[in-house]
Parts: C-alpha cells; sequence; structure tokens
C-alpha cells in the first residue's frame, strides 16, 4: 500500500473515532489505527536504515538499545514477508 493510500485510511479511521456512536465501529477503528501506524513506523524505520541512519541512533529514539530496536523491527519484517 501506498504511503498515500495509508495516509487516506489513517484520514477514514480518525472520522470513524470521531464520528461514529457505535463502539464496535470505534474498536476497529482503533484497531485499524494502531495497525496502520505500525505500517508507517516500519517503513519509516526501513527509510532510515536505508538512509544511512544507524540502529543506535533509532534506539536512541525509542529509549533503548541498539539490539532491541533491530530485533524488534528485523523480526517483524521478516514475520511480515513471510
Amino acid at each position: 500500500m501506498t504511503k498515500k493510500k495509508v495516509f487516506a485510511h489513517v484520514r477514514e479511521a480518525v472520522d470513524e473515532l470521531e464520528s461514529s456512536s457505535d463502539d464496535l465501529v470505534r474498536l476497529a477503528a482503533a484497531r485499524t489505527l494502531r495497525q496502520l501506524a505500525e505500517q508507517v513506523e516500519r517503513e519509516v524505520v526501513d527509510d532510515a536504515r536505508a538512509a544511512g541512519l544507524r540502529w543506535i541512533d533509532i534506539g536512541e529514539v525509542y529509549g533503548t538499545s541498539k539490539q532491541s530496536v533491530q530485533q524488534r523491527f528485523t523480526t517483524r519484517r521478516a514475520a511480515v514477508e513471510s
């Protein structure tokens, strides 16, 4: 999914959260937002790594070690790709 489409889905989910009085609709929208946020996060980390950002720098953003973010993002990427 392109970034433009991802952001369109984010806007739709936010609109549903704000406008719906149906708790199930709001719950589904919140779940969608979480999934999309995780997707965007993975893509931004991949972009940062491709641009030369070091794992230690990414770890500082997350307040953790480079090993921790390496495990977090390389494990997720491998799981998503399989």
